[in-house]
């Protein structure tokens, strides 16, 4: 049996409709969220590597903590390099929020016939999400822009994994400063003394 024909998915109505109650449920039960978005400064062309970058803006918006039970991910593993942190999160945002809160100011005046134009059509990989709530930050590591897959017929939200931020050098300037102090609390060095042990006999 087919779809009922008294009933369409794509009218623009029920999608704002839906999209406002999307948001609404964001706000009522999401967090408060800073989204900073990765400038590049040098970038090594033979790797294809950002060598160097920096983060001067730090967007507050409303996301969805999807994992529920807390980071998940791999948990702290102790190597014999030291201790390596892999929680992630599963974080949900509505894409008009994203449209309206952060793209038009990361984009500025954009030039259609630059195909190198620095464009953010949604979150991109390698940007950091910080949650005040636990003070951790989180690097994107992948954007799903179509779940749910168009349930009337439009798409949204984003989805984004994102996993715990390893400083490597990077430079903060954002005017938050639980952000700022990133590059001095993510340098940590973690140093073990060994006391000397005289074994006679």
């Amino acid at each position: 049996m087919a779809t009922s024909q008294y009933f369409r998915h794509n009218v623009k109505s029920e999608q704002n409709l839906y999209e406002d109650l999307i948001i609404e449920s964001m706000q009522f039960y999401g967090q408060d969220i800073y989204y900073l978005p990765r400038e590049v400064v040098h970038r090594d062309f033979i790797w294809d590597d950002a060598v160097l970058s920096q983060f001067q803006y730090a967007f507050k918006i409303e996301m969805y903590i999807e994992s529920v039970e807390g980071f998940d991910g791999d948990g702290d593993l102790f190597t014999k390099f030291g201790v390596e942190i892999r929680d992630a999160v599963s974080l949900v945002m509505a894409r008009r929020r994203w449209n309206t809160e952060i793209a038009k100011y990361v984009n500025g005046p954009i030039d259609i016939t630059d195909r190198e134009a620095n464009v953010y059509y949604r979150p991109r990989e390698g940007d950091l999400i910080h949650i005040p709530m636990s003070q951790t930050t989180f690097e994107i590591q992948k954007v799903e822009d179509e779940s749910p897959f168009y349930q009337l017929g439009n798409l949204p939200t984003f989805k984004m994994r994102c996993e715990k931020f390893e400083y490597s050098d990077e430079r903060f300037n954002t005017g938050v400063p639980e952000i700022d102090h990133l590059a001095r609390i993510g340098a940590y060095q973690t140093r073990l003394a060994l006391d000397k042990i005289n074994v006679e006999g």
